[in-house]
């Protein structure tokens, strides 16, 4: 090490001495603390790659499951695994009646129509027809007393009511007619839900169509019997109905709500259009056969 002139003698050096080679090739370059950091920026609106991506509750799944069978699972959706032996089925029928009256929406039926079964459709609709049968018997049976006191003829409404059994509403060809009239109307919007690209089952559908129809029937029949009232509470229910047939039909095919509605009005349009048509032709040929006739 060098002598520094300028240094008291007595004291060793305090710092490194500038004309050492040796020291000032060991001693780092200082750091430019303006300078950027060598490692590449990250895009900050890069989408981390722990967030999973939104799933959409209607999409189709990847596993090829039908949407709510036994084992299925949505994001957003609770569903059943399996459908229920019959007696815990049938247990469990009036509470799934509530919950889809007092919680309308497609959330109420997707979590009730993995319990479909044949079996439950089949009580459902027995249980539809003997109740109409019943009830349609008890206001035969009412007007039959009513016709008997008005004329004085027992004998004559005796008859009425034994006709009425077997041809009127309240004859066991109710049970019959409630049967066709639920796979006519399923069968129609079950069409209709595979055009426009629904992918649920038969029998899911007609379950979930019956847990609402099915307490709305009942009540609609026994509210009958009031002349008035039970009519104005009838329609209000059928209004409300078409309501929860929508949710259900979009619960089950996967539909979002505009095309579920189309597949409930498509059947009343085209039933009130065959009916305006078959009235204005019978009013047409009224009027023909009225200017036909002739004048003396």
């Amino acid at each position: 090490m060098s002598w520094d002139p300028n240094q008291p003698q007595g004291q060793p050096p305090s710092g490194p001495n500038p004309y050492d080679p040796q020291q000032a090739q060991s001693t780092p370059p200082p750091q430019n603390p303006y300078e950027q950091p060598i490692s590449a920026p990250q895009n900050p609106y890069g989408a981390p790659q722990s967030t999973p991506p939104p799933q959409n509750p209607y999409a189709q799944p990847v596993s090829g499951v039908p949407f709510g069978a036994p084992g299925y699972q949505q994001a957003g959706y609770a569903y059943a695994q399996a459908p229920q032996p019959l007696g815990q089925g049938i247990q469990g029928l009036f509470s799934q009646y509530v919950k889809v009256l007092t919680k309308p929406g497609a959330q109420s039926f997707a979590e009730e129509m993995g319990k479909a079964s044949w079996g439950m459709i089949w009580i459902q609709l027995l249980f539809i027809g003997v109740i109409g049968t019943i009830v349609g018997l008890i206001g035969l049976a009412l007007s039959t007393a009513v016709v008997s006191a008005a004329t004085g003829s027992s004998a004559g409404a005796a008859f009425a009511l034994v006709g009425g059994v077997f041809t009127g509403t309240g004859s066991l060809y109710a049970i019959i007619s409630t049967i066709i009239s639920f796979f006519i109307i399923v069968g129609i919007q079950y069409l209709l839900a595979k055009a426009f690209g629904g992918n649920g089952l038969f029998v899911q559908q007609g379950y979930s169509y019956l847990l609402y129809y099915t307490p709305i029937a009942v009540v609609s029949s026994v509210l009958g019997l009031i002349p008035v009232l039970g009519g104005i509470i009838g329609i209000a229910l059928g209004v409300y109905g078409l309501v929860l047939n929508v949710f259900s039909i979009m619960a089950t095919h996967r539909l979002s709500g505009g095309k579920a509605t189309w597949v409930v009005l498509i059947p009343i349009i085209a039933i009130f259009l065959v009916v305006f048509l078959c009235a204005l032709a019978v009013f047409a040929l009224f009027l023909h056969a009225a200017s036909n006739v002739p004048t003396y």
